[in-house]
C-alpha cells in the first residue's frame, strides 16, 4: 500500500480507475489495509468516508485513507478483499482532509497505531445490532481509573480494560464465565463508575448516577455561582488590544497568559467575544469536567452560550454532540481534553486553560497531550492560540523565553498573602504535637477567634505512609505490588494505593515477630487526628480519597462548606476544586516536601505548583490571609521562591538543572515500558529492546570517515533499562527504557521499528510493550 501522504488529502478522481482503497480500522494497527472497490461502488467512494470492510470473521465500519488505480507490484489482486457498503449516513461518516492529517499527525508524534488515532477525530460510532448490552465507564470511572481509590483489586483491574476499550459488550465480559468479573462489574455499577446501556435502546439503560448532578458539576465540587469579578487592572488595561492585535493575524504568535483564575475567566470572556465579532469560532481545553462547566457558566453569564463537549454516557448522546458542534449556530465548545478533536470550522482562537494540568494528557493509547494537540490545530488552521494557567509549565516558559510565544503576565500582588516559610527542624522540637508546630497551632488559634477559616493542605491520605519496624526495620508490603502499604488508622487497615489491596493491621512484625511497629511518615488522616487532639472544640473536614469517593459526598462536603459547618478543613489536591480561593484566614503546610524527592525529574515543578495552589486558597494580606510552609529544605529553590514571591528564581534554577540534565524542554523525552507476569522474560525483552534500539542508532546515524562514534549519536540516547520506580505493580513485573532526542521524534520511528520485530519475537511471559511520548510523570 503506498505510504505517500499525499494521497490523504487527495480527492477521488472519477476519471481514474480507483479501483483499490486503503483503509484503517479502529483497533490497533499501524498501517491501513488495501481493499478491493467493486464495480457497483466506484465513483462512490471518497477519501475520508466510512465504509464497511470484512475484517477477520466480522464486517467492521473503517475509514479510507488513500485510492488508487493501481496496486503496488507484487501485491496480488485476487489476495484482496472486497469493500461491502458505505456507512449508512454518508454525510456524518466522512472525516475532512484536516481530520486525517491530524490523525495521521498524531499516529506520527505518540508512536501510536493510526487505527486508533482515528477513532479520536471520528463521529463516535453508534451500534445498530439490536439486543446487545454494553458496559462503559462513567466520568468519575474515568478519574478513579488512574488512581483507583476506594476500588477492590478486581474492580480496578476491570475499570482499567474497559477505560482501555472505551467500554465492552456483555457478551465480551461474559465469555470467560469468571463470577469475579461479574462480582467486580456490580461493585463498579454502584459505585457510580460503571453504567449499562443497551445499545439500540432493546434494554432500558440504567441511567448513570453522574449525570444526575449535571446542574450542580459532576463531582459536586465546583461552584458555578458567577460572583464579583477581581481582575487584575494591567489586565484590563491591556488584554483587549493584546488579544485584538493577534486575532488580527493568521496563526499569529501564540499567547502564553498568567493570572490568577478570575482574570483569566474574563480574559476569555473578552477573546471569545472578539472572536465571535470577526466571525470566528472558539474551542476552549481544560483538563477537569468540573471546570468546563465552571466556564461553559462563565461564559453564559457573559451573554455567550458555549456547548459542553466530553466523554458523555452513550454513543448516541455523544454522536448528539458532535453534530451540535458542526451546526453554524455553535460559536464556543468547552470541553475536556477529547474535545481538542472536536470537528469546527472556522477556528479563530483555541484556549488551553490550566495549560499545565496533567489532566491533558491522555493516559491510554494513544497518549496524546491535549496541549500538544492545540498548538497543532492552531499552527494549521489559522487559529490564535492562548495557553493559560496561574503557573504555567517549564515548556510553556521554556517558549516564551524563545520568543516564540507572548507572555502576557497579570500578576496582582494585592491578593497575595503573608507567606512564611520555615524551617521544621527547628519548629518541631516538641514532637508531641506532631507536624503541628507552634508557629502552626498559633495562626490556627487566630483564624478561629476571628471566625475564619483555617486550612491544612497536605498531598498525602491516610494516617501514615508506612508502618515500620524498629527492630528489623521490615515494612509490610502489597502481596502483588513492590508498594510499602498505606497505614489508615480509622479503619484500622493497610491499603495499596496502586491495586486496591486492603488487610488488617497486624499486632506484631511478620518478619521477625517484634511488638515494636510503628507509623512513618504523615497523612491527612494524622493531621486530623493532631487538629482535634489540640483543640477539642473544632469542627473538622477532611477532604481526600478515602472520605469523598463518589459525587454524592462531594456534594455533600460542599454544602457543609458553604454552610460554614467547619471551622478547619484538611486536605489534598482535592481541596483545590473546592471553590476555596482566596477565602482561607490561614493556610498550613504542615510537610511541604512531600513529592518532592521522588524518582521524576518533574518533581519540583509539581511540588511547586501544588504549593502555590496551596498558598492561593489564602486571604489577601490586607484581610489578614497568612500562609505558613513548613519545610526540611528552606534553602530549595522551591521554597526560596515561594519564600520571597519571586517566581523567577524557581524558573532560573529548574530550567538550569532540566538544560543540564537533558531533559524536558531541552530534549523529548520517550519512556518504553516493558511488563509482564515472569519477572525474567520481562528482563530479556528490556535488554533486547534497548540493544535493538542503540544498533539501529549507530546504524542511522550520519558519521564522517574518522568522526567520533558517540558524537554521531548524541542527537538520541538510549538509557537502561532499569527496574521501574515500582518494580512490580499488580502482579506484573516493570522495566523501563528512556529514550532522549535533540529533535523532536528522532527517536520515535527507530522506537517502531524495533518494536515490530520485539513483538515478533516476544511470545511468553504475557509481555506488554508500551510508549510514551513526553510523560507527564515517570512514576
Amino acid at each position: 500500500m503506498p505510504d505517500s501522504p499525499e494521497l490523504l488529502c487527495r480527492p477521488a478522481d472519477p476519471a481514474c480507475a480507483t479501483a483499490f482503497a486503503d483503509v484503517i480500522l479502529p483497533r490497533r494497527l499501524h498501517r491501513p489495509f488495501t481493499y478491493l472497490i467493486p464495480d457497483n461502488l466506484r465513483g462512490k467512494v471518497d477519501i475520508g468516508q466510512s465504509v464497511i470492510v470484512p475484517f477477520g470473521t466480522r464486517e467492521i465500519q473503517g475509514l479510507v485513507t488513500a485510492l488508487y488505480g493501481h496496486l503496488p507490484s507484487g501485491v496480488p489482486v485476487e489476495s484482496l478483499k472486497a469493500v461491502r457498503a458505505l456507512a449508512s449516513d454518508v454525510s456524518e461518516a466522512t472525516l475532512s482532509a484536516q481530520q486525517l492529517n491530524l490523525s495521521r499527525w498524531l499516529a506520527q508524534r505518540y508512536a501510536a497505531p493510526w487505527g486508533q488515532c482515528i477513532k479520536l477525530v471520528a463521529p463516535p460510532m453508534v451500534p445498530t445490532t439490536k439486543g446487545r448490552v454494553r458496559y462503559q465507564p462513567t466520568d468519575e470511572g474515568l478519574r478513579c481509573v488512574s488512581h483507583g481509590n476506594g476500588l477492590a483489586a478486581a474492580e480496578w483491574q476491570l475499570l482499567k480494560r474497559l477505560c482501555r476499550r472505551d467500554g465492552l459488550e456483555a457478551t465480551t465480559l461474559e465469555r470467560g464465565k469468571d463470577s469475579s468479573i461479574t462480582k467486580a462489574l456490580q461493585g463498579l455499577i454502584g459505585k457510580g463508575c460503571v453504567f449499562r446501556r443497551a445499545v439500540d435502546g432493546a434494554l432500558p439503560a440504567s441511567r448513570p448516577r453522574n449525570e444526575a448532578s449535571t446542574q450542580v458539576g459532576q463531582a459536586g465540587l465546583i461552584n458555578s455561582a458567577m460572583g464579583p469579578v477581581s481582575v487584575a487592572r494591567e489586565a484590563v488595561e491591556s488584554w483587549p488590544a493584546a488579544v485584538g492585535e493577534a486575532l488580527s493575524h493568521a496563526a499569529g504568535m501564540p499567547i502564553l497568559l498568567q493570572s490568577t483564575q478570575e482574570s483569566r475567566r474574563w480574559c476569555l470572556v473578552q477573546a471569545a467575544q472578539e472572536t465571535i465579532r470577526r466571525g470566528r469560532r472558539v474551542l476552549v481545553v481544560t483538563g477537569d469536567v468540573e471546570h468546563a462547566k465552571y466556564l461553559v457558566d462563565a461564559l453564559a453569564s457573559a451573554g455567550v452560550p458555549a456547548l459542553l463537549m466530553h466523554r458523555t454516557t452513550s454513543a448516541k448522546a455523544q454522536a448528539a454532540v458532535w453534530r451540535e458542534v458542526q451546526a453554524p449556530s455553535t460559536n464556543v465548545v468547552i470541553g475536556t481534553r477529547s474535545a481538542v478533536f472536536a470537528p469546527l470550522e472556522r477556528l479563530g482562537l483555541i484556549w488551553v486553560e490550566g495549560e499545565d494540568e496533567e489532566a491533558l494528557k491522555e493516559e491510554q493509547v494513544p497518549r496524546y497531550h491535549a496541549r500538544e494537540v492545540a498548538q497543532h490545530r492552531a499552527l494549521n488552521e489559522g487559529a490564535l492560540l492562548v495557553l493559560s494557567s496561574s503557573h504555567p509549565s517549564l515548556e510553556s516558559w521554556s517558549m516564551a523565553r524563545r520568543g516564540v510565544m507572548t507572555a502576557c503576565l497579570y500578576r496582582d500582588d494585592a491578593v497575595l498573602p503573608r507567606v512564611e516559610v520555615v524551617d521544621i527542624h527547628v519548629l518541631l522540637k516538641d514532637r508531641s504535637q506532631g507536624l503541628l508546630s507552634a508557629l502552626v497551632c498559633e495562626g490556627l488559634e487566630a483564624a478561629l477567634l476571628r471566625n475564619g477559616l483555617a486550612v491544612l493542605y497536605m498531598n498525602r491520605r491516610g494516617f501514615a505512609s508506612v508502618l515500620h519496624c524498629r527492630d528489623c526495620g521490615a515494612m509490610p508490603q502489597c502481596e502483588t505490588c513492590s508498594i510499602a502499604l498505606t497505614f489508615s488508622k480509622n479503619s484500622q487497615q493497610m491499603r495499596c494505593h496502586y491495586c486496591g489491596r486492603a488487610r488488617s493491621v497486624p499486632d506484631h512484625c511478620l518478619q521477625c515477630q517484634s511488638l515494636k511497629l510503628e507509623p512513618v511518615g504523615a497523612g491527612t488522616e494524622r493531621i486530623e487526628e493532631d487538629v482535634r487532639r489540640l483543640f477539642p472544640q473544632v469542627r473538622v473536614g477532611r477532604a481526600d480519597g478515602d472520605t469523598i469517593r463518589r459525587p454524592p459526598e462531594a456534594l455533600a462536603f460542599r454544602r457543609a462548606l458553604a454552610a460554614r459547618e467547619f471551622d478547619v478543613v484538611i486536605g489534598t489536591q482535592m481541596l483545590f476544586g473546592l471553590d476555596l480561593q482566596g477565602r482561607a484566614a490561614f493556610v498550613a503546610i504542615p510537610d511541604a516536601d512531600a513529592g518532592l524527592h521522588v524518582s521524576d525529574f518533574r518533581a519540583a515543578e509539581r511540588t511547586y505548583r501544588g504549593l502555590v495552589d496551596a498558598i492561593n486558597l489564602a486571604e489577601p494580606l490586607d484581610a489578614g490571609g497568612r500562609v505558613v510552609v513548613q519545610t526540611r529544605f528552606p534553602d530549595h529553590h522551591v521554597m526560596a521562591a515561594l519564600a520571597s514571591g519571586d517566581e523567577s528564581r524557581f524558573l532560573e534554577q529548574e530550567l538550569g538543572f532540566r538544560e543540564m540534565l537533558e531533559y524536558p524542554p531541552f530534549t523529548q523525552l520517550v519512556r518504553l515500558n516493558i511488563s509482564g507476569t515472569l519477572e525474567w522474560a520481562v528482563i530479556r525483552a528490556a535488554e533486547r529492546w534497548a540493544g535493538l534500539l542503540r544498533a539501529e542508532v549507530i546504524q542511522s546515524a550520519p558519521r564522517p570517515v574518522g568522526a567520533d562514534l558517540q558524537a554521531s549519536v548524541d542527537d538520541v540516547t538510549v538509557l537502561g533499562p532499569s527496574p521501574a520506580p515500582h518494580v512490580r505493580t499488580r502482579g506484573r513485573y516493570c522495566w523501563q527504557i528512556l529514550v532522549k532526542s535533540r529533535q523532536a521524534g528522532a527517536g520515535t520511528e527507530k522506537i517502531l521499528r524495533t518494536l515490530e520485530r520485539l513483538e515478533r519475537e516476544s511470545r511468553r511471559g504475557g509481555l506488554r510493550f508500551g510508549i510514551d511520548v513526553d510523560p507527564v510523570t515517570m512514576v
